[in-house]
């Protein structure tokens, strides 16, 4: 029999089963025993299984417990992610609202929210609430087209709102799966930026202490208004203003007191100007006026004598009154130019050439003054060549002691003459010289030739001779050249003692205190002092009892008619009581025939130069002069 199941056993022993039993059912129980083999081989089986899907659910429970990790993480991440966005999306400093393709309001941040408040519409939740904002309907409008036309565009620019705040806008379309599902806008208060691009705008074009148009700003107008113009055939005028003696009052009152002056001066010329009148400032005291529409010259005459008229009225600085004038130069349009920069300059020409008729007053441009232009430009080139060719020569003038007859001095007079034989008179090549800054270096030519020729008379003994070398505003105004006369007189022994410089009236209309502390420097190298042309500038007895003066120069206008001209006479009479009552030495220039010489002589001048008694020569005639004079008088004396 074959061996029972162990489990087969254990139940037949259980119910003492004994073994002849075993034998006759042998089969039976064989089959039993199997089935036990078969039991035990599918719990096994069924326990293998359990153990492997015990295994399997185990590692998909650990998986899925490690993607559940991984999902929290991430939801963890998306949530901080979102409130990292929506933090941007309210702290970003714009105002940004998304719509759906339908027009509707899908997200909208906290400053968006406040954009729309701030600006009165509380029912935002539509796209046509945005449009509403706009100031102007027609950018509205223009927007809207660019949408209908391109829904997926991208456009930016900047609008004005109705509360008149300026926003720049910008507005991108948003795509999921390549189609449009809404758009993205977003607008940023750009009003305080605009307001200082204004500011700065306006700072390029107008000027900052009087508020006028400046340059640029002026020639855009005289531009736009000659276009206007020369389409309606109308006069149109560009008066150019220069203040006379503007320097005086910044020298005097400083230039806080000259900037109230020019506020005060603009109000005065606005008075007298119509709406569409144009007045500009150029810089300094320099203002150009534009008049468009203008009916004729006249008018043009009458308001340049309104505004001379208004301009001399006192201005009070400080408390105290001043007193300036103004000069005019006027072009016209289409008389003199159709061109706005050339229109300026040629109104500019005829404000100086206002300027040379003595102030205050208003001049047309006319055709000469270019040509007068052009020859400056000329004469400047060749004079700076001339300088350093070394062609300007010093002519001496004699002087003579009317009571004696002799030479006791000359005064030096600077001359040109050219490579060809040719001069530029004076008058011709000084003014230039002034404008262009030129003028000191004549000015050295003549100290150093006055030295030199001081120095030889001093080597000859000729102590009592005195040279005049004319000075003018701007050069004894110029620091420098004083310095380089101070440093002369130190390195020449005792030169200054025998050296005058002569000086116009003009000067002293200049810081007083300052002219009057160089004179007082120069006087203590022993320089004198001569009031040339008295009576013919700004006189006044002030500046004679204040200012060291040492003589009084009598000008030759009033000398060519005392023998004709009875207020000639008594105005020269006038200077020479004055010169002596003042204890001032008296000189008559411009003495051209004898009777001028016996009425000079009978009035008691102390001395005299002029053409009648000696030309200008060049210093070795001068020299030979002198020398032939002392001779004489060596002669005489025997």
């Amino acid at each position: 029999m074959t061996e029972l199941h162990k489990l087969a056993k254990r139940q037949l022993k259980r119910f003492g089963i004994d073994d002849s039993l075993k034998t006759e059912h042998r089969d039976y129980f064989a089959a039993v025993s199997e089935a036990y083999v078969g039991y035990e081989q599918d719990v096994s089986t069924l326990e293998r299984s359990l153990f492997l899907i015990s295994e399997e659910l185990n590692e998909r429970n650990a998986l899925l417990k490690n993607q559940l990790g991984e999902l929290s993480e991430t939801k963890n991440q998306l949530q901080s992610s979102l409130s990292v966005l929506n933090a941007t999306f309210d702290a970003t400093g714009e105002n940004i609202v998304v719509y759906d393709v339908d027009g509707n309001v899908v997200s909208i941040n906290c400053m968006g929210q406040t954009f729309f408040l701030q600006n009165g519409v509380t029912e935002y939740q539509r796209w046509s609430a945005l449009l509403s904002l706009f100031k102007y309907p027609n950018q509205a409008v223009q927007v809207k087209q660019k949408l209908e036309e391109d829904p997926t565009r991208h456009i930016n620019g900047v609008i004005e709102l109705s509360s008149n705040r300026f926003f720049e806008y910008r507005s991108l379309p948003q795509i999921a799966e390549g189609k449009l599902i809404g758009r993205v806008w977003c607008f940023r208060d750009i009003t305080q930026q605009k307001e200082s691009e204004d500011l700065i705008q306006h700072q390029a074009y107008h000027d900052a202490l009087t508020g006028l148009p400046n340059r640029n700003l002026l020639l855009d107008r005289v531009e736009h208004a000659l276009a206007l113009a020369k389409r309606s055939e109308q006069l149109l005028a560009v008066l150019f203003i220069d203040l006379d003696n503007f320097k005086r009052v910044n020298d005097t009152e400083g230039h806080k007191a000259g900037d109230e002056l020019l506020i005060e001066l603009v109000q005065r010329v606005k008075s007298r100007l119509r709406e569409q009148d144009t007045l500009a400032r150029l810089g300094g005291d320099e203002f150009v006026l534009l008049l468009e529409s203008v009916a004729n010259k006249q008018d043009i005459r009458l308001l340049c004598e309104e505004l001379l008229a208004i301009l001399t009225e006192p201005f009070c600085l400080s408390g105290r009154q001043h007193f300036v004038s103004c000069s005019i130069g006027v072009a016209c349009f289409p008389q003199d130019d159709n061109n706005a920069e050339h229109l300026i300059l040629k109104a500019d020409m005829a404000m100086y050439q206002a300027k040379a008729q003595g102030k205050n007053n208003y001049q047309f441009y006319d055709q000469s003054l270019e040509q007068q232009a052009m020859l400056q430009v000329k004469v400047e080139r060749e004079l700076r060549e001339a300088l350093q060719a070394d062609e300007l020569e010093p002519y001496f003038q004699p002087k003579i002691d009317l009571s004696t007859g002799e030479i006791i001095g000359a005064e030096i007079l600077m001359r040109w003459f050219k490579p060809d034989g040719s001069s530029i008179p004076p008058d011709i090549f000084i003014p230039v010289a002034e404008t262009t800054g030129l003028i000191s270096q004549v000015g050295k030519k003549a100290i150093d030739s006055a030295f030199e020729c001081i120095s030889q008379w001093r080597s000859q003994g000729l102590n009592h001779l005195k040279l005049a070398i004319n000075l003018s505003i701007i050069e004894f105004q110029d620091a420098e050249l004083i310095r380089y006369l101070l440093s002369k007189c130190d390195e020449s022994n005792e030169c200054g003692s025998q050296l005058i410089i002569e000086l116009t009236e003009s000067i002293f209309m200049e810081n007083k205190e300052v002219i009057s502390r160089t004179m007082e420097q120069l006087r203590t190298r022993g320089i004198a002092f001569a009031l040339d042309d008295f009576g013919k500038g700004y006189s006044s007895f002030s500046y004679l009892q204040i200012l060291p003066i040492d003589y009084l120069k009598i000008d030759k206008a009033f000398l060519q008619g005392v023998t004709t001209n009875k207020q000639s006479a008594a105005i020269t009479r006038t200077i020479i009581d004055i010169g002596h009552n003042l204890e001032l030495s008296v000189i008559a220039e411009g003495v051209e025939d004898q009777a001028t010489l016996d009425y000079v002589m009978r009035e008691r001048c102390q001395s005299a130069q002029g053409y009648f008694l000696y030309k200008p020569m060049p210093r070795n005639d001068f020299n030979e002069l002198i020398k032939q004079e002392c001779l004489q008088l060596a002669a005489g004396s025997e």
